[in-house]
């Protein structure tokens, strides 16, 4: 199968090009800005394309002649698309239009994946976790609501016009080269920089109580692979663990495989307002449909992420 990969150069973008190529499928990637004249990401080839811009899509499509898509095109960091949310949307609801709009143009039968975000469930009662597919949405940013519009679109989208359209909804996920924004690089980092002597040992954290459902990313786009390969058209898959691991327990896991024992200085700064206490995804859908489900455990996913960050900072790996 040829795959594009809309947003090939983003954190989940790179990893799901490795896993789609070792699964012998030829792998295509979109970039925003006017490629040079010898156009690649890495070893893959790619071609311009802004998904605001219907135009530049087709003109994509009409290039690479995809059998499938996988549309990771967004803004990933929440924060950052809650405080532009005219921009969230522009790229995630109307991205998501312009896109299907442009299969349905060019060749109805190709096969797509849109990526939205388990952040779109919001605001759900501790009782009613872990959330499934069929559990309401309330969404509570303008992150969460663009997702939301997204999937929403999605749906729409393949029940009134056809076509081979799958969901994805993934949950919290981590791994090495994640932006440092994000709470586990960003807790790996500094831990490092603890480890290596040039920080005096405090640890910044926000609320660190509350509990999340983590993945590993390399996961995450095993699962993006098999709903293109396997996923029902019209149907959504969550991508998650089912397993809750305190935001604390993360952090201690870090500090254990640095050999550090920090103090932990709560930052007001770093809290976020409207926080679920336990957020958790049920992933049994996609195991029984898809044959997926999350593989790595998290503390060897921790201990990549140290190592990462530990030859960041110059400092060769402590045992982890």
């Amino acid at each position: 199968m040829r795959v594009l990969i809309v947003g090939i150069a983003g954190f989940a973008g790179r990893y799901l090009a490795r896993e789609l190529e070792a699964l012998g499928h030829e792998v295509w990637g979109t970039v925003r800005s006017a490629p040079p004249a010898a156009p690649r990401f890495e070893r893959w080839p790619t071609v311009r394309c802004d998904v605001t811009d219907p135009t530049t899509i087709g003109e994509a499509l009409e290039r690479v002649e995809p059998d499938g898509i996988v549309l990771l095109a967004g803004l990933s960091f929440a924060p950052e698309a809650n405080r532009d949310p005219a921009a969230a949307y522009r790229v995630h609801a109307l991205g998501t239009a312009h896109l299907l709009g442009e299969v349905a143009r060019c060749n109805s039968k190709i096969r797509v994946v849109v990526v939205t975000s388990g952040q779109i469930y919001g605001a759900a009662a501790e009782n009613e976790m872990p959330l499934g597919e069929a559990s309401a949405l309330h969404p509570t940013s303008a992150y969460a609501t663009s997702k939301a519009a997204a999937d929403a679109i999605a749906a729409a989208w393949s029940t009134s016009y056809g076509g081979s359209i799958v969901r994805v909804r993934p949950f919290n996920h981590t791994g090495p080269g994640q932006r440092p924004e994000f709470v586990c690089p960003d807790f790996a980092r500094q831990v490092a920089r603890v480890a290596r002597g040039v920080s005096e040992p405090v640890i910044e954290v926000g609320n660190i109580d509350v509990v999340r459902d983590f993945s590993d990313i390399r996961d995450i786009v095993r699962g993006y692979a098999a709903a293109l390969v396997h996923g029902r058209s019209g149907e959504v898959y969550n991508l998650c663990s089912g397993v809750g691991t305190s935001v604390r327990d993360v952090l201690t896991s870090l500090c254990d495989l640095a050999q550090i024992r920090p103090e932990i200085r709560v930052n007001v700064d770093r809290q976020r307002k409207a926080e679920s206490r336990v957020f958790l995804g049920s992933p049994r859908k996609a195991e029984v449909e898809l044959g997926w489900r999350p593989e790595i455990p998290l503390r060897k996913t921790l201990a990549d992420l140290l190592e990462a960050a530990l030859e960041h900072e110059g400092l060769p790996d402590p045992g982890v």
